[in-house]
């Protein structure tokens, strides 16, 4: 889990790196190949996965004091603050909510997960995320607080972790088809079959 976990966000984020290397940075080897930047990233990404544990553990809903939390665990200790300002997100061809309406669209959103809960858990947990997505709330981590979002909606709901297999492009493409239609089957699909997979092994 924890390598699969480390591997899905360093490829979704454009800085793929090798299972071998990954494994010795979780581990908390200094290795002279890569960045610091890739040493921080993966020892705060490996430092989510406790924290998931004990909210689960707590029977804590998904909700936004959850994604402040995860939000430390990602910046290293930072205190969460929503963004003051509007970014471009090149990649996905989009402009994110205003900052105005930030706390708002996250109301809205988790009430709408809540009352949800009968709903097939998978696209509930793709939902989370693309509109985490859509919404944005930090200047930094937002993308990385997606994923955590839709992992940990996964596990809340008994369906235990499963990684997205999508290569970069395909996953940015199936963001910015959401984004400007309001659909999206590609995460959903990956999703869906990788957890068929997983079953099928145990």
């Amino acid at each position: 889990m924890k390598i699969d976990w480390i591997n899905m966000n360093m490829r979704l984020s454009g800085n793929p790196i090798s299972e071998e290397r990954a494994i010795r940075i979780a581990k908390g080897e200094y290795v002279l190949e890569a960045t610091l930047e890739e040493h921080l990233l993966i020892t705060n990404l490996v430092s989510v996965l406790p924290l998931m544990d004990t909210l689960l553990n707590m029977d804590e809903e998904l909700s936004a004091p959850t994604l402040d939390k995860f939000y430390r665990k990602l910046s290293g200790g930072e205190s969460p603050c929503y963004r003051k300002s509007t970014p471009i997100l090149f990649h996905l061809s989009y402009n994110p909510v205003l900052p105005s309406e930030i706390e708002e669209e996250l109301r809205r959103l988790f009430a709408g997960l809540h009352r949800g809960k009968g709903s097939d858990p998978v696209q509930r947990a793709v939902a989370v995320h693309n509109h985490l997505i859509r919404i944005y709330p930090y200047d930094r981590y937002s993308e990385f607080i997606a994923r955590t979002a839709l992992e940990y909606e996964l596990m809340y709901s008994g369906q235990g972790f499963c990684p997205l297999t999508l290569s970069e492009q395909e996953y940015n493409g199936a963001l910015a088809e959401f984004l400007r239609s309001g659909r999206e089957s590609v995460i959903d699909r990956n999703l869906e079959l990788n957890r068929l997979m997983l079953s099928a092994r145990e």
